[in-house]
């Protein structure tokens, strides 16, 4: 048998792995950007939900048990708790790396809720996060407590507006 050896078989040359490496380091770096916007926004999103269902959990836990519940919402800690303890089943604790603004009064800040679900609170939440520039919002109704969650279009410091709270369709 004969055997025929090329001279192209030799591999790759330094100049087309460089060429290689400088795309994939260029598309990285138009990659991790957008990546870690995305992580961000996933966080907001995730820390909105849990700060929703621990206000619905406490006003449904209102009118279960008969009796005023409050929810308290600490901006500083990022915890959220009920009172009496058994409002909420559970503390709910959302991220450290968000911000949570508010014009709730309060100190800290807190919704009560009737034995029927009522509030004779109204207010707004917002949460951000350095990474993004998405901030989302939360806005409960004096009355009946009814509630809404959107996209916040307001700036990222001073005072909230549940205005500058625009509903998700």
């Amino acid at each position: 048998m004969l055997s025929f050896k090329s001279n192209n078989d030799r591999g790759f040359s330094l100049i087309e792995l460089a060429i290689v490496v400088c795309i994939i380091g260029i598309i990285a770096a138009i990659a991790v950007p957008n990546f870690l916007g995305l992580l961000n926004r996933n966080r907001i999103n995730e820390g909105i939900e849990k700060l929703e269902g621990a206000i619905k959990e406490s006003q449904r836990q209102a009118m279960r048990q008969g009796k005023m519940c409050r929810v308290n919402i600490n901006p500083d800690t990022n915890i959220v708790t009920g009172n009496p303890t058994n409002c909420l089943l559970s503390d709910r604790a959302i991220r450290d790396d968000l911000t949570i603004r508010t014009n709730l009064s309060g100190n800290p800040p807190n919704i009560n809720f009737s034995s029927k679900g009522n509030t004779t609170k109204m207010g707004t939440i917002v949460l951000s996060s350095d990474g993004t520039d998405t901030q989302k919002c939360f806005v409960i109704s004096l009355g009946l407590g009814i509630s809404r969650t959107g996209n916040y279009t307001g700036g990222k410091i001073g005072s909230v507006s549940a205005n500058q709270c625009e509903t998700i369709q």
